[in-house]
């Protein structure tokens, strides 16, 4: 089989994006400067391996890792909601900034939610609410019409003809309440009995139907947001036990209906992880229902990762939900690559400068982009918008990643390599002093600087032994 090799006479192309007060309230007064904004930098040469006191990134092409699907984030109702108070104009200009390749950063995974989640503006709601002690297991007042008129599924259409190749997952908060033990859509659970099981997975297969119908194919769902708690806003505890039930359950339903959309289990903490997916995956319906794993990362380590990739193999890991603020965020994400993550979704993309609207039971962080709540057609944008854009800028859909090393404690390394043969090396400086570095590869080698509190992103073509 061949390898690639460094082609010797390319030159590296090189980006720059810097943190800035990261995580910092302050965001939500207004814009401020950024140094670096996915900044184009002179291009590098490749020269023989030299000597020199510097910190050292070796790759090896040949040492594969997982394969990646996308980069993202999410069009929850709040996001809508604040794109909605802007002109038409505003609105697509954004979603373009969002997703497209040329003119944006190309983010190509977006998680949306059925039925409410607790970043919304409106009163909590499900595709099948009842009043108290109703119920409707023939569904004859389901219905997705509350995401039609709150701009939802519009909002996700322009979204799809800006970028057609991006991909949707939906995340459901909690099933109606009249089949949950609360008999609301606040804490509780799933009722006991496959009658409430089958009940639920033809709910959600009615909402991928649904959606279809408004020409908005979901590639995957997650079967519970956060199934581990409950809390104050819509929330379902959901045993492993059950969540198996669930997925056989949903995986019949929906290929008795031609629906061809993924399931991944779990959608929750990496601290809870191997717990929770031993008892599906062990299963064998269980193992046969479920297309990979979703993660949060609010409690525990990445590290958990590695444990499930080599216990399951053939089932891709995906981070489906944590924001990441400044440089130490961006070397979280490379974490979660290194570890085995096969996609990354930032969590919630707009908020105003009132840090609104929500429900959710703490203090919000700055979001990529916030509305001027004042009123007026204007937005600006975070340090975090360019860092993401440093890797779903150049990480391409079908991109694998590749092994490497060295530079820890100075600089912190993830390679990938695209579907055309390039490479893309992420680099990342988390302190607060300029940092040199010599990236080797297969014989060659080039040397950079690299800003405080700043990532680079470093890209070169490569031909074929």
């Amino acid at each position: 089989m061949n390898t690639a090799a460094v082609s010797t006479a390319g030159p590296v192309s090189v980006w720059l994006s810097s943190e800035e007060e990261p995580g910092q309230t302050s965001w939500f007064g207004g814009p401020q400067e950024i140094a670096y904004r996915l900044s184009r930098q002179r291009d590098l040469l490749w020269t023989e391996p030299k000597s020199g006191e510097m910190a050292t990134i070796t790759i090896t092409p040949e040492h594969t890792g997982q394969t990646i699907l996308g980069l993202g984030t999410s069009l929850e109702e709040t996001t809508v909601h604040n794109l909605a108070r802007l002109s038409p104009e505003r609105r697509r200009e954004i979603l373009t900034r969002l997703a497209d390749a040329s003119e944006g950063i190309g983010l190509n995974l977006f998680r949306i939610t059925l039925g409410s989640a607790d970043f919304t503006a409106e009163p909590f709601y499900s595709y099948d609410d009842m009043p108290e002690g109703g119920t409707d297991f023939e569904f004859e007042h389901f219905s997705i019409q509350k995401d039609i008129d709150l701009s939802i599924v519009d909002t996700v259409k322009l979204l799809l003809s800006i970028n057609p190749e991006a991909l949707l997952f939906a995340s459901p908060w909690s099933p109606p309440g009249w089949m949950k033990t609360s008999g609301s859509l606040i804490r509780g659970s799933l009722k006991e009995g496959k009658r409430y099981t089958a009940a639920l997975a033809r709910y959600y297969r009615l909402a991928l139907q649904a959606y279809r119908e408004a020409g908005i194919p979901i590639f995957a769902m997650t079967l519970q947001n956060e199934p581990l708690l409950e809390t104050g806003y819509p929330s379902c505890h959901m045993t492993p036990e059950r969540q198996k039930e669930l997925a056989i359950a949903l995986r019949r339903e929906l290929d008795e209906h031609g629906i061809d959309t993924r399931i991944w289990i779990f959608d929750h903490n990496f601290s809870d992880a191997w717990d929770y997916t031993l008892p599906i995956l062990n299963d064998g319906a269980g193992y046969a229902s479920a297309e990979g794993i979703a993660l949060h990362d609010y409690e525990g380590e990445p590290e958990v990762m590695s444990a499930l990739r080599a216990a399951y193999p053939d089932k891709p890991l995906y981070l489906t939900e944590r924001s990441l603020w400044g440089t130490r965020g961006a070397d979280r994400m490379a974490q979660y690559f290194r570890f085995g993550a096969s996609s990354y979704n930032a969590w919630v993309t707009m908020l105003d400068s009132d840090i609104a609207p929500h429900q959710w039971t703490d203090i919000p962080g700055p979001t990529l982009f916030i509305r001027d709540a004042a009123g007026s057609d204007r937005y600006w944008v975070t340090p975090e918008y360019y860092l993401l854009g440093q890797y779903s800028r150049f990480i391409r859909r079908g991109a694998v990643r590749i092994a490497s090393g060295g530079g820890m404690n100075s600089v912190n390394p993830v390679v990938f390599r695209n579907p055309d043969g390039g490479y893309v090396a992420l680099v990342v400086n988390c302190t607060d002093r300029d940092q040199d570095f010599r990236l080797l590869c297969e014989g060659r080698q080039f040397t950079a600087s690299l800003p405080a509190g700043t990532v680079g992103t470093y890209c070169w073509v490569a031909v074929l032994d």
